[in-house]
């Protein structure tokens, strides 16, 4: 085992875990997960910082919203619910500048 030669300033991690239409927590990251995800990496590829921000498709983070998905920013902390399409810009743009709370 070694240490990696790269990596990114930021990651977020969104949550595309699909749950089974009789499973109880009934989370909308499934439905949402995906589109948010690619949001983003539109996002970070128009703003120039893909080699910077890593953005990672991820199974459960815990957290299982009614309404958007759930995304973890690391290292810098943070997990934010309910996240959708239109959330996207402001999420990224705080992950990369500071550790508060997207403002929309």
């Amino acid at each position: 085992m070694k240490p990696s030669s790269i990596a990114p300033r930021v990651q977020l991690f969104v949550c595309t875990n699909v749950r089974a239409a009789e499973d109880p927590l009934k989370s909308a990251c499934g439905a949402h997960g995906l589109p948010v995800f690619n949001a983003l990496r539109a996002e970070a590829s128009r703003l120039g910082v893909s080699g910077a921000v890593w953005i990672t498709r991820s199974g459960c983070l815990g957290h299982c919203p009614r309404d958007g998905c759930s995304v973890v920013v690391y290292p810098r902390g943070g997990q934010w619910t309910d996240v959708r399409t239109d959330d996207t810009e402001a999420l990224l743009r705080e992950a990369i500048t500071s550790n508060t709370t997207p403002r929309r």
